[in-house]
Formats: structure tokens, sequence, C-alpha cells
């Protein structure tokens, strides 16, 4: 799902113009995508039309392809089981990285520790796989897991270049060592890559309440809030908020 976002910045009618005249499974799959990520609140719609997607996709070219886009569906939507038993279903390297964030997710770090070991039977050395052992190693959270997770992401970076995601998980090893002001100088270099990349406005958010900077803290997230009101983190927080006003209105009345 990152993909879709890293190439197109968001712009997903601009996606949906490209491919919803195209035929093929993988092509519905991609549309479904870019569908939910449009628009989160009407994914019972779109989870409804997965089914069939993927029964076409079986039969198909591309059975992986179409498996790892219906998974990052259900994921969207927050069905973790329907996740894993796309994930299940299919052998590539993605399907199985996707298996280990699901069930991170989870919190199930003891079942993503297994998919894990099946993504680095197959290769190791992958990025995928890499990618995947980092997340694991930071949801692990010991001293030893998260310099692990640190490492990885910096062999990456130095291999390509330092992306805003690779930036973000180094930002995060940081943070869980206690090194918050290494943190936010991670993330103002991935600010200036992607001024308006969702994951370093939220990172910069958090670290801007550890070094007591407040109004800092609420800029970020209101940038956030507006130029990604969808966002999973934004809809969780707004959700939190409005119970935390409706227990505070509550024990206002009892007084």
């Amino acid at each position: 799902s990152s993909g879709i976002n890293a190439e197109y910045g968001g712009k997903y009618n601009l996606v949906l113009g490209e491919i919803e005249s195209r035929s093929g499974p993988e092509f519905l799959a991609l549309v479904l995508l870019a569908k939910i990520m449009q628009n989160p609140s009407n994914k019972e719609a779109v989870i409804s039309e997965v089914g069939n997607v993927l029964n076409e996709g079986a039969a198909s070219l591309c059975p992986d392809i179409v498996a790892l886009l219906c998974a990052n569906v259900y994921l969207l939507a927050g069905d973790y089981d329907s996740t894993l038993r796309v994930t299940n279903s299919a052998s590539s390297l993605e399907c199985h990285a996707l298996a280990v964030q699901t069930l991170i997710q989870m919190n199930r770090v003891d079942m993503a520790t297994k998919e894990m070991k099946k993504m680095q039977e197959i290769d190791e050395d992958a990025t995928v796989s890499q990618l995947a052992l980092a997340a694991l190693n930071i949801a692990m959270a010991d001293t030893k897991s998260v310099q692990t997770a640190y490492y990885v992401y910096q062999e990456l970076a130095d291999k390509f270049e330092p992306t805003p995601i690779l930036l973000n998980g180094q930002a995060v090893c940081f943070l869980l060592q206690g090194k918050a002001e290494q943190a936010e100088d991670v993330l103002q270099k991935s600010l200036d890559k992607d001024s308006g990349h969702p994951e370093t406005l939220i990172n910069l958010s958090i670290v801007s309440q550890f070094l007591g900077a407040k109004d800092s803290a609420k800029r970020y997230m209101s940038q956030v809030k507006d130029s990604h009101p969808d966002h999973p983190y934004v809809l969780r927080l707004q959700e939190k908020e409005k119970i935390f006003d409706e227990l505070s209105s509550a024990l206002l009345s009892n007084r």
C-alpha cells in the first residue's frame, strides 16, 4: 500500500483513472486498494468485492500479486483473520512480510517470529526480508533487538538511499533507546525529503512531546489531520479524543 502513496503521493483519483478501465484481477485488486486508501470509511463496500477478485486471481497468471493486494485491503479494513488467510494461501516473500506485519499489529510477536523464519529460509538477504526483520526487532523492543533494527535500516540506507520509511524506522529505534534528540534530527532529514509524509509528521509530534515542545507537537499533528484526515493514526486518535471528551463531560455532570 505504501507503493501507491510513494508513486502517486496519495492522489488516488489519478490511480483509479489510470487503471479502472483495464481488465484482469490484478487491476481490480489495485482499484480496491486505492479505494479503501482513499476512503477508509467505505471499507464495507470495498470488502464485499474482495472475494470475487481473489477467486479470479487464483486462476490468473499472477495469483501472488492479487493475493498481496487483497490482503492489504483486508489489513487496512482491520480484518486480521482474513489478511492472514490470504497471505497463507500465497508463497511470495511479500505475502510473508505482510503476515509478519499483521501479526505484529496483533501483538503476536511469537507467531511473527515463526513467519520471519520462513522468509529467511527463502531469502534472508532480500530487501523485503530485511524490512520485516527490522519491524519485528522493533516490536521485540529489547536493547539488542532495537540495535539490530537500527543497523538493518542503516545498511539499507547505505545500499539504496535514506528514504522517509528508513529514516522513520531509525527514529523509532532512537526513541526506544531514549534518544529523543537524535530521533528528532533523523525525522527532520525525512521531512526535508518529503514535507507531507504522514508518518514523519506523526513521529515528529510524538518526539516533540518527549522533548517538552508542546506547541510543535500540536503543529505537526494539525498538519497530519489537515493533509491526511483518514490516516489510521488520525482516526484512532480522534476516537480516543471523543471517548476522553465523553468521560470528561460525564464526570463534570456528576459533580
